[in-house]
């Protein structure tokens, strides 16, 4: 069955959205230009930003003080930038590729292929992956919750493998992160969490190790400077001089992985 893709937040009809007062005195949300904002003010903020997120949503940062008209104003001037970062989105919307959870299915691990098999195994074993073949008792779920069992192991499979790779790079990079969380992070490939957490998300497992190292070391980098500033680029740089092109591989290796199965309508 063919998937199905919602607009990007950020083009979704005005009348489709629902602002809200916020205290700080600037509307929840701002549409400007047909483009819609949702706003977040920061007193520690001294400047106007804007984030584009990975699902085509737009934040625009705001400092404390500021006016709608002056944020408004503002952001009107970086229409063109932020479609030209819209379209770059656009190679990380695609619907990710729907599976059948039937033996021969394709399923990726650190970059390479593997077949899936449905095996006689009891109730209970879990999925495993052996001699080439990506092992899941047939008896052990239903049809409708091996996506479950597989997306567990991929979780299951990270929280071994991603200590060991990210251990190194901190060391090189004289950053001393917290632990590491593999889970769900709708568009997101990572994030920095309380105490200095790494979160990744578990379907970049189906990644190869050069992309998944980018990941590792762009959260990382958001330690020291949590903003994606010079400086925090010039970290990402110092660690891994290709970043640049590794960042472009894993857009377009985005638009290919399975993301879990889609929600019922």
């Amino acid at each position: 069955m063919a998937a199905t893709r919602l607009l990007p937040p950020a083009l979704v009809p005005p009348s489709a959205t629902s602002p809200m007062p916020s205290p700080t005195g600037l509307p929840a949300l701002m549409n400007i230009g047909g483009l819609i904002f949702a706003v977040r003010q920061s007193e520690r903020r001294r400047t106007v930003g804007i984030t584009v997120d990975r699902d085509g949503s737009l934040l625009l940062h705001a400092p404390a003080g500021i006016s709608a008209d002056a944020l408004s104003t503002w952001a009107w001037s970086k229409r063109s930038w932020v479609f030209r970062k819209l379209a770059e989105k656009h190679l990380l919307l695609p619907a990710s590729p729907a599976k059948e959870f039937v033996t021969g299915e394709g399923f990726d691990y650190l970059g390479r292929h593997y077949r899936l098999q449905l095996t006689d195994d009891p109730p209970g074993t879990a999925v495993k992956l052996e001699r080439g073949r990506l092992r899941v008792p047939r008896t052990q779920t239903g049809a409708d919750s091996r996506p479950e069992a597989v997306m567990r192991w991929y979780r299951q499979r990270g929280a071994t493998w991603l200590p060991r790779r990210i251990r190194p790079w901190a060391d090189r990079m004289g950053l001393r992160p917290g632990d590491v969380d593999v889970r769900d992070l709708g568009y997101r490939w990572g994030s920095l969490g309380k105490a200095d957490r790494l979160n990744i998300h578990w379907a970049a497992m189906q990644l190869p190790v050069s992309l998944l190292d980018y990941v590792i070391i762009h959260e990382l980098a958001h330690i020291e400077q949590h903003r994606h500033t010079p400086a925090f680029w010039a970290t990402v740089e110092r660690a891994l001089p290709d970043y640049d092109r590794r960042r472009t591989r894993l857009a377009t290796a985005g638009t290919t992985l399975w993301l879990g199965p889609e929600p019922s309508l």
